[in-house]
């Protein structure tokens, strides 16, 4: 990959990353975000914790700085995580190290610059969006997605929005969701109950996503991989990107 291919697939990745969820509209409480350079800060209004308060470091910037625009945005009870781009600010991940925050998880992130031929899905599992409250219950039940993100079924019919659930013997098994941003098509929840793996399911999944962001009119999509799906992307043309590592607070890891 040349290096202008690199900034131009990395440039997709913070657009995605930088842009307000088309869900937000639909949250409980105010969501509030603020770019500052290097630095981006979102509070998606669902409370205290970790889960719904995080800062973005995707340039090198000053560790001060970082937690300096943090204290200024975030209320004083809420607590937030830090997410980094591998490589990028190491000064700001030593900062945190040295102030006790903790590794949380680390994620790649992938790119699908140009989707080849849909293969067939099993034949055995079903793909149908979520359209209705059965639906959505399920897709909560298998992808243990906190209804705060997608809080109705109007959320989940957005037009910007798709949610996926696959049945296998008419039983949820697995997920998989859909936001529109821009032409870019970000996948999240991909998720298959562990008694049905490795039947091809979570693939099939994923391809019937980016399939339904095709119609939307999206000719990229993204999403970050777990250790388990990095290498069945790879192997369905997704590109790496950049690592993310997201570190909590040293009161939010005690709990």
């Amino acid at each position: 990959m040349s290096h202008d291919e690199a900034k131009k697939l990395r440039a997709i990745v913070h657009g995605v990353l930088l842009a307000p969820s088309p869900l937000s509209r639909y949250w409980p409480g105010p969501s509030r975000r603020a770019l500052h350079g290097a630095v981006a800060l979102f509070s998606t209004g669902g409370g205290p914790g970790a889960d719904y308060n995080f800062v973005f470091v995707i340039d090198p910037v000053d560790p001060e700085r970082v937690f300096a625009l943090a204290d200024a945005f975030f209320a004083p009870a809420e607590v937030w995580s830090v997410a980094i781009e591998v490589g990028v600010a190491p000064a700001v991940e030593a900062a945190l190290l040295a102030r006790g925050w903790s590794l949380d998880e680390e994620e790649p992130a992938l790119v699908l610059v140009e989707a080849p031929p849909i293969p067939p899905t099993p034949a055995e599992l079903a793909i149908r969006p979520v359209r209705d409250e059965r639906g959505l219950a399920d897709f909560y039940a298998v992808s243990r997605t906190t209804p705060h993100f997608v809080p109705s079924l109007a959320a989940a019919m957005d037009p910007e929005v798709a949610l996926f659930v696959g049945y296998c013997d008419d039983r949820a098994v697995a997920t998989s969701r859909l936001a529109c941003l821009g032409g870019v098509a970000e996948i999240t929840g991909v998720g298959t109950l562990p008694e049905y793996r490795k039947r091809g399911f979570g693939t099939a999944m994923t391809w019937a996503t980016v399939a339904e962001a095709a119609t939307r009119g999206c000719t990229t999509t993204m999403l970050n991989a777990s250790p388990l799906g990095y290498p069945i992307y790879r192997r369905m043309g997704f590109v790496p990107v950049g690592t993310y590592r997201t570190y909590l607070p040293p009161e939010e890891h005690a709990e």
